[in-house]
């Protein structure tokens, strides 16, 4: 199938943010996803995002600043903290989101971001900008 363009890959960005927005925001008690990844992000045919698969999220109260859960996520996606204290919160989200902007920008998944390079370690360890974006989306991105 073709690549995206970059409004198509801007669009489905803005639409899972402002997803995550209301979860995090305006649900009460908000919901903590647990499991933010581009399989996750549904898109209409016009690629509006809206954000899908909910068997892992938890409902926290506003005044709460995490709730401790056994790990639950997809390997490339979870947060260090949480992996390492069974502790998530909205930023166990953000974190995975931005995980799903790199794979928007790289047109890579997270695991074979490292492969294709042969990286050891975490996506985030080694990104750097003009390394990774996809070459067509930065001509058009240029000009």
């Amino acid at each position: 199938k073709p690549a995206l363009d970059w409004n198509a890959r801007k669009r489905i960005a803005i639409g899972a943010a402002r997803g995550l927005l209301y979860l995090h925001e305006q649900c009460d008690p908000k919901i903590i996803h647990r499991d933010v990844k581009a399989a996750n992000v549904l898109l209409d045919d016009d690629y509006e995002a809206i954000v899908g698969d909910f068997g892992l999220a938890k409902l926290l109260d506003h005044a709460d600043s995490h709730v401790t859960t056994a790990v639950r996520g997809t390997v490339g996606h979870i947060a260090p903290e949480y992996l390492s204290t069974g502790q998530s919160s909205e930023k166990t989200d953000v974190y995975g989101f931005g995980i799903l902007l790199l794979e928007l920008i790289t047109g890579m998944t997270a695991l074979e971001f490292g492969k294709t390079l042969n990286q050891k370690g975490a996506m985030l360890e080694w990104v750097s900008l003009f390394s990774v974006i996809e070459t067509n989306i930065l001509v058009h991105f240029i000009h």
